[in-house]
């Protein structure tokens, strides 16, 4: 049993980090925004088709029922039909939301949902909205559509600039990842919208994993979405703008959306989500649900300023990972323990604890500099009995499944799931790193189910013999063990030497904390 705690230790790292960088940036602070009208979650309906049908599940009214989204055509199919069944509200919140293929059919089906008479509010962090201003203007003109952003840079147009300037603030982003659609069925998870997260970009497939949920949790997921709503770190977009969309632009945009809507009917896309087993599932109503106790952790939207008494979803993951006594399974593509974090991952090896570490080698991941951090643990985790996996960049053939994270041409693991005693499991936006215990706010739900933990656990070890290196010691030095081909490589597999002369470069940098 980890008695003293895997997270606690790094609690404490992250505090002294915390305050070193204050010391560096200034402490933080946040404009006051104008006061926007306060919004709550809407009355969920009694006589919708999707409300009748889970009247039908007994376990409804006491368990949370959680259906896992590993496969990205089926996370993608599963938004798209419950957007179509919403007849009340949907509300979304997310860290990215692109403008490609993905991004244009869901924004494409919550206007028609807008045009049925349903409520659409999209809360979107401020880091990736840049040059998507005038796009967010003409769509918040329908009066059943609202944008707010979160920690909104208030310079529009020079903002790499702004964001030096003002770096304190807008160091601070919202990574919460929710889908709710009329306060009956959530999704949560590690998802962002975009073709790599649905797999749906042909150069890269972000490796994910979500859960459908439907019962007790999911109110709790509208009452986490309405405190970001309505927190004073949020703006609405119409308060960023010099001027709202005018007619002419705004008919502009509907053509466009016409011209898209006839278009896209032919996209070899939508065939893969016409073909999709989760579709046929849903419409016949066969899906299995895995019924649960469940519990959503969330951070509070002001984080930065949070009173030393307050929760934040690092207290709460703490309490889980002390739950554990046989095995802990830490799945994070960004995976950066900090001293602390190793030595409490060692002593829980010490105390009988097998610990598996499964994140991105250096040519599958997305950002060289956290692999630059990740790689200073390395050895010692290793010399300490810690298992460590490293996903591969091009994992071979594409296997659907509805525990599959891999794909495309080019790979790259983006779960967050963590696995304790195959009894319990952690699923979210927050990774294994010093941002997400203290810079970014984070979401996730711990899911208290052996059967699916079990299987979702032996499902991820199954793949690692195609899709993974293990990173062992051999002949005193680091390498990586093929599990497939049984080969060893002496040097990081498939990365190329910039690659390896950079994330070399960077793990010297005194950066760890904004890691």
């Amino acid at each position: 049993m980890l008695t003293s705690g895997i997270l606690s230790q790094f609690i404490g790292y992250c505090v002294l980090s915390w305050l070193a960088l204050i010391a560096l940036v200034g402490c933080a602070s946040y404009h006051v925004y104008p006061t926007a009208p306060l919004e709550y979650q809407l009355a969920p309906p009694e006589d919708s088709p999707l409300a009748q049908y889970l009247v039908t599940l007994p376990q409804i009214n006491h368990q949370t029922g959680v259906y896992p989204l590993g496969d990205g055509v089926d996370a993608f199919v599963a938004r798209l039909a419950l957007i179509e069944a919403a007849r009340v509200s949907i509300d979304l919140q997310y860290y990215l939301y692109h403008n490609d293929e993905t991004g244009k059919l869901l924004t494409l089906y919550l206007y028609r949902a807008a045009e049925r008479g349903v409520r659409v509010r999209l809360l979107l962090d401020d880091m990736t909205t840049k040059g998507k201003d005038r796009v967010l203007a003409q769509l918040v003109q329908h009066p059943n559509i609202s944008v707010r952003i979160f920690n909104p840079d208030l310079e529009r147009q020079f903002r790499t600039l702004s964001f030096a300037q003002n770096f304190s603030r807008l160091n601070h982003r919202m990574h919460n990842k929710s889908f709710t659609v009329d306060g009956l069925v959530s999704i949560v998870g590690g998802r962002n919208i975009g073709d790599e997260y649905y797999s749906a970009d042909h150069s890269v497939e972000f490796g994910d994993f979500d859960m459908l949920l439907i019962g007790q949790v999911v109110p709790e997921v509208s009452t986490q979405f309405d405190l970001y709503w309505n927190a004073s770190q949020v703006q609405p977009i119409e308060q960023l703008l010099d001027k709202a969309a005018d007619e002419a632009e705004i008919t502009q945009a509907m053509a466009k959306l016409a011209e898209y809507e006839l278009s896209v009917k032919d996209h070899p896309y939508l065939l893969r989500l016409i073909q999709s087993q989760l579709l046929a599932r849903m419409i016949n109503n066969q899906i299995e649900w895995f019924w649960s106790a469940t519990e959503l952790f969330y951070d509070p939207p002001n984080k930065l300023n949070t009173q030393v008494n307050q929760i934040l979803l690092l207290d709460d993951l703490s309490t889980f990972f002390n739950r554990t006594h046989d095995e802990l399974i830490l799945i994070s593509p960004y995976f950066v323990p900090t001293d602390a974090g190793a030595d409490a991952l060692i002593n829980a090896v010490k105390n009988g604890v097998k610990v598996s570490i499964i994140t991105n080698s250096l040519a599958a991941t997305d950002v060289l500099a956290v692999h630059a951090g990740y790689i200073n643990y390395r050895e010692r985790l290793i010399d300490g009995g810690v298992e460590i996996y490293e996903m591969k960049s091009s994992p071979g053939q594409k296997e659907h499944s509805q525990s599959q994270w891999q794909g495309s041409s080019r790979s790259s693991l983006h779960a967050k799931l963590f696995i304790i005693d195959r009894k319990m499991m952690f699923v979210g936006s927050f990774n294994f790193d010093p941002r997400s215990a203290w810079l970014n706010t984070e979401m996730g739900v711990m899911v208290e189910q052996q059967p699916l933990a079990t299987q979702i656990a032996e499902d991820v070890f199954m793949k690692l013999n195609v899709k993974a290196y293990q990173v062992i010691k051999k002949e005193d030095q680091i390498q990586w063990l093929d599990l497939q081909t049984q080969t060893y490589l002496t040097t990081e597999p498939d990365s190329h030497w910039w690659q390896r002369v950079i994330a070399n470069t960077l793990s010297w940098l005194p950066v760890e904390s904004q890691l």
